[in-house]
């Protein structure tokens, strides 16, 4: 009798044991999970075909009833993969919030995997993975910021993987340098998604480096090869009562223009952002048109910059 029941309490807990670890895989398992719960294979296999278990891949099992969506079925993805393995590329992006669209076709990235024709997803074999790179995003394994947004160049055009950069950036999930030094690490010949961000993250380490002073410098220098008149630089702005609305970078009083010049260091973060906008919406109240300029528009759009300025200067 006693030993009867010491089998039962076993049985109960393994159970519990397999339980847990599913309900943490939002109702998923693997094979090996099991056995090391201490079920045996052909348990497994036989719940299976009675129905108590749903096998959703060769070694990747889940509770019968286990609500299916769409995390679901990346959770099973990625557990269908040799460990390390990990939601990559724009499922990844798609979990971390970089991008709001949610991918056709789920993708992962896994050391090695079952070569199975006609899976529903898309497996990134890499040599480079390690448990570093991944990271948990509503309890899914999922490749670091730093990570996805390199291996995002392998499948998606300069455009999305470059808003995909800022939004990370902006939001502060990662930073450049960290970016950079997973660059230094992976990039080989052949690498591929290095060739896509590694030039966005050294224009923006650039932009990074640009202090307002580089940047008011600059302005002035297309101001003056364009022969346009210089105009009142840190400039401090007051209503008609005296109250202090704040400094701008550069004013034609003439005109009421205003001119601030953004860069990445001093203008992207959250509230330097409210600020700026606070401020320009109170001159705006006072009858001013504030134009905002960036880095990239003194480097790359210099003639729209005097375009601009003339056309309103010509008034």
């Amino acid at each position: 009798m006693l030993y009867v029941l010491g089998q039962f309490r076993e049985v109960l807990k393994r159970e519990a044991m397999l339980n847990a670890i599913a309900r943490d895989q939002r109702g998923l398992f693997t094979l090996a999970q099991a056995e090391a719960c201490g079920f045996a294979r052909r348990t497994v296999t036989g719940r299976a075909a009675r129905g108590l278990y749903e096998q959703v891949y060769p070694t990747v099992y889940g509770l019968a009833g286990s609500e299916a969506t769409w995390h679901r079925e990346v959770v099973a993805a990625v557990l269908s993969g040799t460990p390390p393995s990990a939601a990559s590329h724009l499922t990844a992006a798609f979990l971390w919030n970089l991008t709001d669209q949610r991918p056709r076709r789920i993708e992962i990235v896994t050391l090695r995997h079952l070569r199975v024709k006609r899976l529903p997803f898309a497996v990134h074999e890499s040599k480079d993975l390690i448990e570093d790179d991944i990271h948990f995003v509503d309890g899914i394994p999922t490749t670091s910021p730093a990570r996805t947004l390199v291996d995002l160049g392998a499948s998606a055009k300069l455009g999305p993987v470059a808003r995909c950069l800022d939004t990370a950036l902006r939001t502060k999930l990662v930073t450049l340098e960290e970016i950079d030094q997973l660059l230094r690490r992976v990039a080989r010949r052949g690498r591929t998604g290095v060739a896509t961000i590694r030039p966005l993250v050294q224009e923006r380490l650039r932009w990074q480096s640009v202090t307002d002073s580089t940047l008011e410098d600059r302005f002035r220098a297309i101001v003056h090869k364009a022969r346009l008149p210089v105009p009142v630089s840190q400039y401090d702005l007051h209503s008609d009562k005296g109250m202090f609305i704040g400094r701008f970078d550069f004013a034609y009083e003439g005109h009421m223009m205003l001119v601030e010049l953004d860069s990445e260091r001093y203008h992207m973060d959250p509230d330097s952002f409210q600020r700026d906008r606070e401020k320009q919406t109170n001159a705006q109240l006072l009858g001013w048109t504030v134009y905002r300029f960036t880095w990239r528009d003194l480097t790359e759009r210099a003639d729209v910059v005097t375009s601009v300025l003339a056309s309103i200067l010509a008034k």
